[in-house]
């Protein structure tokens, strides 16, 4: 209808049972000679189907179309010419309906929205000096900040494992899927080696800066297809890359890295697939590779599970369902076939046949949820010092997203997948300060699509949707200097130049053969030739040497006069005093003399790095 219509006016579409204006029965005037005017028999043809004020649906059989009598459908007794005289007849009566065109329609009070129509090469304008941005400060010391951490030099040194045709260094023991490190293992392959960067540690590093970028442009994505708006998604990557836990942790190398990008490729996949099957069955795969690389992911399958719901269509929905799960499920579980085929799924003696000490999936699964290694509380302290802002503002989106998923399911599912981590977190009792990585991209999403919709209700009524981007821009501009003002003083700090200066050290002053007792971090540098010296095939990471048959009962023979050097830090030294710790070790660093000391300038006792010296006695 248009602005000049009245409610008391009359209706001007035709009557049921009247000819329509413009029709051939409106006008008999213009019949031609000797035409005789429509009967009222002839008239009974013709239907009004649907009318409203100003629109009407009309059925017309024209006037002038000689009628063709009565016609039967054809059945097994008529001749051939009847069958095709009826299918001719009944060809021309399908033809000869005609129904009207909808008529343009205004509406009577229109709300202008002035929408800023936005070119693609803008908006890859923007999002590349985002990206450039993200990258900036995530580069920024990359190599120096912060101390290199012995789950760092772990996942290195299994990468370097796989390399040389072993899952691990030592004995795999399934405390976390290969694929984290398979794919770190891949990165070293591809850039030429472990010492391109620097150090092993440095070529993880950029690694993982290459997995940052990834995520951000994924959060960017999946943001602007569920928000609708490239403001608000520009908003949730600049609360990623910007974070300032993320500026910690993102940058470490760390399977949680690994495993949050392809939870967010999944995702990806799950929104723009428009209910494709194939769309659906990849995301299935994204996500079990995720699983694969971390075990924690598997605590997102029910959520996932729910997306694959909501973006299928009704038809296909069943289909889907199984599709996406049987797909995620394949290839998550085939930790568990290979535990399997090797004969380490059940613990020692569970099979009447099994006999031999080995490593089992079902005995490191529920040990490892009953590891006492740290503490919520702990965690919790770190995450509030760090970024407590982000734990606010996620949680008062969470709970709005879960309010407003009454009227619109996509809410709900980003607040299912937040709240299904913050429960594993919660529940697990001993979660690592690192193991938050997984949220931060989520609680960044959920914080956009929270803030969106106040922001497009008052767009509606102001009628400027620009207004709607000069406010997300402007907590854009507010919160990147906070954040930089915030995290450039610690990222400013070069914490592992004293791990750089105990490795040259050892390189310079130590005998290749000697037994080096030293933190994962140095495993792989001391055990790969480089330019700067040949390898240390006898150091070993100490918690190995302390509880691995292999170290402590072939190399070793349990006796600490074996043991030449041990590089301590703080968390070793820590582990080493601690009642019940490994007392071989500390059996031999009462016989060692202390050769060397390096810390940093600002004495954090956290970097202190110390080289003891084995005297042994004479046998």
């Amino acid at each position: 209808m248009n602005s000049a219509y009245r409610p008391d006016q009359q209706p001007q579409g035709p009557i049921p049972g009247q000819a329509a204006p413009n029709s051939p029965h409106h006008n008999t005037a213009q019949l031609t000679p000797g035409q005789k005017a429509p009967s009222q028999a002839d008239d009974a043809g013709n239907v009004t189907l649907f009318r409203t004020g100003n629109f009407f649906v009309h059925a017309v059989n024209r006037f002038n179309q000689q009628r063709t009598g009565a016609l039967h459908r054809a059945s097994g007794n008529t001749s051939l010419l009847e069958q095709v005289r009826w299918v001719s007849a009944e060809r021309q009566r399908v033809t000869e309906v005609g129904t009207r065109l909808l008529p343009h329609i205004e509406v009577i009070h229109p709300v202008q929205i002035k929408e800023i129509a936005v070119p693609k090469w803008l908006e890859g304008i923007v999002i590349t000096i985002g990206l450039l941005f993200a990258l900036a400060t995530h580069a920024f010391h990359l190599f120096t900040y912060p101390f290199y951490q012995s789950d760092e030099g772990t996942y290195i040194a299994n990468a370097w494992a796989i390399l040389h045709g072993s899952l691990q260094p030592y004995p795999y023991t399934y405390a976390h899927p290969p694929l984290g490190w398979i794919q770190i293992a891949g990165w070293i392959q591809l850039t030429g080696g472990f010492f391109t960067f620097g150090n092993a540690l440095n070529s993880g590093r950029v690694l993982m800066l290459l997995y940052m970028l990834g995520s951000a442009l994924l959060v960017y994505f999946i943001t602007s297809r569920l928000s609708g708006s490239r403001s608000c998604a520009l908003l949730a990557m600049v609360i990623f890359a910007l974070s300032p836990l993320g500026a910690i942790y993102q940058r470490e190398v760390l399977v949680d890295n690994i495993g949050t990008f392809w939870l967010l490729l999944s995702l990806y996949l799950m929104v723009v697939g428009e209910s494709r099957l194939s769309y659906i069955v990849f995301a299935g795969i994204s996500l079990g590779v995720a699983i694969l690389s971390k075990e924690s992911f598997l605590v997102f399958l029910p959520a996932m599970i729910y997306a694959a719901w909501l973006h299928a269509t009704n038809f296909q929905r069943k289909f889907a369902l199984v599709a996406f799960t049987y797909t995620a499920v394949a290839v998550s579980s085939s930790i568990v076939l290979l535990a399997l085929l090797k004969g380490e799924l059940f613990p020692t003696g569970f099979l009447p046949w099994d006999h031999h000490q080995h490593p089992s999936l079902l005995t490191t699964f529920f040990g490892h949820a009953q590891s006492p290694f740290a503490t919520s509380t702990t965690s919790w302290e770190i995450w509030k010092q760090n970024d407590l802002l982000l734990l606010i503002a996620s949680s008062i989106a969470i709970a709005i997203n879960l309010i407003t998923g009454w009227t619109n399911r996509m809410y709900w599912l980003l607040a299912l997948l937040a709240v299904s981590y913050w429960a594993f977190l919660l529940l697990s009792g001993n979660p690592y300060p690192y193991t938050i990585l997984p949220l931060i991209p989520l609680m960044s999403i959920n914080i956009a699509i929270a803030l969106n919709a106040p922001l497009k209700w008052l767009c509606r009524h102001i009628g400027f949707d620009l207004v709607r981007a000069l406010l997300i821009f402007s907590l854009i501009g507010a919160f990147v200097p906070s954040m930089i003002q915030y995290t450039q003083p610690a990222l400013a700090r070069d914490e592992t130049v004293t791990q750089s200066n105990a490795l040259a050290w050892i390189r310079n002053n130590v005998s290749h053969n000697a037994v080096v007792i030293t933190n994962s971090y140095l495993y792989t540098d001391l055990h790969e030739d480089s330019n700067q010296g040949k390898a240390f095939p006898n150091a070993h990471i100490y918690w190995n040497a302390a509880l691995d048959p292999e170290v402590r009962g072939g190399l070793l023979h349990d006796d600490w006069n074996k043991i030449d050097y041990i590089i301590v830090d703080a968390q070793m030294l820590n582990d080493i005093k601690t009642p019940g710790g490994p007392i071989l070790l500390d059996r031999a660093l009462h016989h060692a003399i202390l050769r060397v000391t390096y810390q940093t300038n600002a004495a954090n006792s956290d970097s202190t790095i110390q080289i003891y010296q084995v005297i042994h006695l004479r046998q």
